[in-house]
């Protein structure tokens, strides 16, 4: 395994917790400060009352240097560790948890261990210094941060090993490849992914205003962070609500080199990535997406927009994001019907190039809705890889992004003429349908039943309602995929072999439709 480093002020239990952890993981266990006692020949106190603090932390340096440099498996620093630059450099490359704790509970823990050398006159004022002191600095190198207040040992472990389960994807795209970080608790590596910043705008909605204000709480001292409520859903995805993102943007001061976060569902990193990628001509963008459908379709691949009287995301950039931080704890809380509208895409990324989706979703549906099961990281994992893939080989829709639309032009159509009404997942399902009979009636393959057993065992609708094909064929003209008067459809000539066409005559679709809504 990689080294794992257990940071944090004392009494937050680095020694005790990184021995549970070491033993949950099957790692080996190392402490920094008793690789100092055995270089010295003497206990730490000894050090500080022989040789002086001073001669302490130079010995602290180098015993890390070499821990970093040799250890494969969990170390735990002491508390003033991360006081030297060059550690704080070694720990840049390294996985960092830091350990909180609160002053009451720190001061009880350490008045059992009488051979703390700084904790020996009035140590309950000299601690709140120390941490005081100290706080900016453990967050500085952090990828993780757990309180373990009140906690016991166990429970702390069982966090930290969730944690640090983080599966990452990386998006090569070619100017500025990102990662998709996908996993328990990513949210608080925002830190990683500030760049230069001096301000950090979070553009939320008035859900995700608690896990906003928890964002803006993770930017290091000597960074701004403003926050910026939208309107929910698609009323937020305008260019008037983007305009007042600019005139704020303004008024903060912002320059090129601070950066725009999105923390909600599709809607919103939408709209965060087109307010970022026209101020100043493009500014850095980070997504948090709240929803499953934002972290596998809206938040990854750098397409922005927002919508107009004339139809759903006509206007909009490509701006790649700096980073995505799919947090699985942000699913915890949304409701099933949610959780299945997501879903909705990530079957699409079966139909067109992983079938494994689709095995898992049909051997335990009830899983695939558990936000809490490891069904659901595996498929999200998968649908962004498939996303991965096609945006690196197209940045730009110039062809091959075009399969990623599977099911979109009728679903677009839906959306449109409910007014924005349905779930987007809801739409691409019955979207999906559509295409499965195309597929049939122009001699492709015939994936009608499969397609409709899927979905429903999510719970996600299969049909439209009759007497509407005009209404929707009027949309479908001018979806984006087209060229000049020419519809173009994303078809299957076989599971996971998509296809571009532009020969679907206008009988073929009305008859789609017509078994569609049978």
């Amino acid at each position: 395994m990689s080294l794992v480093v257990i940071v944090g002020p004392p009494g937050s239990g680095k020694t005790t917790i990184g021995q549970a952890l070491a033993e949950a993981l099957g790692a080996p266990f190392r402490d920094a400060d008793a690789d100092i006692a055995a270089a010295a020949g003497k206990p730490i106190p000894d050090i500080f009352v022989d040789d002086g603090e001073d001669h302490f932390r130079l010995l602290e340096r180098e015993a890390v240097r070499r821990a970093v440099a040799e250890h494969d498996g969990v170390l735990a620093l002491g508390g003033g560790a991360v006081l030297a630059e060059s550690t704080r450099k070694l720990l840049a490359d390294v996985t960092v948890v830091h350990l909180r704790v609160d002053l009451a509970e720190a001061v009880k823990r350490t008045e059992l261990d009488r051979g703390r050398p700084l904790l020996q006159v009035n140590p309950r004022a000299t601690l709140r210094r120390l941490m005081d002191e100290r706080l900016p600095l453990y967050r500085e190198v952090a990828d993780i941060e757990i309180d373990t207040t009140g906690r016991d040992v166990a429970d702390v472990t069982d966090e930290i090993t969730v944690r640090l389960a983080v599966r990452i994807v990386t998006v090569n795209d070619a100017d500025a490849p990102y990662d998709v970080l996908i996993g328990h608790g990513t949210t608080d590596r925002l830190s990683e992914f500030l760049g230069k910043a001096a301000r950090v705008a979070v553009l939320h909605t008035a859900s995700t205003a608690q896990l906003a204000e928890r964002v803006g709480a993770l930017v290091p001292d000597g960074v701004e962070a403003t926050l910026m409520e939208l309107p929910d859903a698609e009323d937020g995805k305008t260019v008037a609500v983007a305009e007042q993102c600019w005139e704020a943007l303004g008024a903060e001061g912002f320059t090129r080199t601070d950066l725009v976060v999105g923390v909600g569902g599709g809607a919103v990193t939408d709209l965060a990535g087109f307010v970022a990628a026209c101020w100043l001509r493009g500014v850095g963008v980070v997504h948090v997406p709240t929803s499953l459908l934002g972290a596998v379709d809206a938040a990854v691949g750098g397409k922005t927009g927002v919508n107009t009287a004339a139809g759903k995301n006509l206007v909009g950039a490509f701006h790649p994001p700096r980073a995505v931080l799919v947090d699985l704890d942000n699913f915890a809380t949304l409701p099933v019907r949610d959780l299945a509208a997501g879903l909705a895409e990530v079957v699409k990324a079966g139909f067109i190039a992983d079938p494994v989706i689709l095995d898992l979703v049909e051997a335990d549906p009830e899983a695939a809705l558990d936000a809490a099961s490891p069904v659901v990281a595996e498929l999200v994992e998968r649908a962004i890889a498939v996303k991965a893939a096609v945006v690196a080989a197209d940045l730009k829709e110039g062809g091959l992004r075009a399969v990623l639309n599977y099911g979109h032009t009728f679903a677009h159509a839906i959306e449109k003429l409910e007014h924005y009404r349905w779930r987007h997942g809801d739409a691409v399902a019955v979207g999906m349908v559509y295409a499965a009979h195309l597929n049939a009636i122009t001699g492709r393959v015939d994936l009608v039943e499969r397609t409709k057993a899927v979905l429903a065992s999510l719970g996600l609708p299969t049909a439209y309602e009759a007497g509407r094909w005009d209404d929707l064929l009027k949309v479908m003209k001018i979806d984006k995929k087209n060229v000049g008067a020419t519809q173009r459809f994303v078809l299957l000539d076989a599971l996971a072999e998509p296809v571009v066409v532009d020969d679907v005559t206008a009988e073929q679709q009305r008859e789609a439709y017509e078994r569609l809504t049978a």
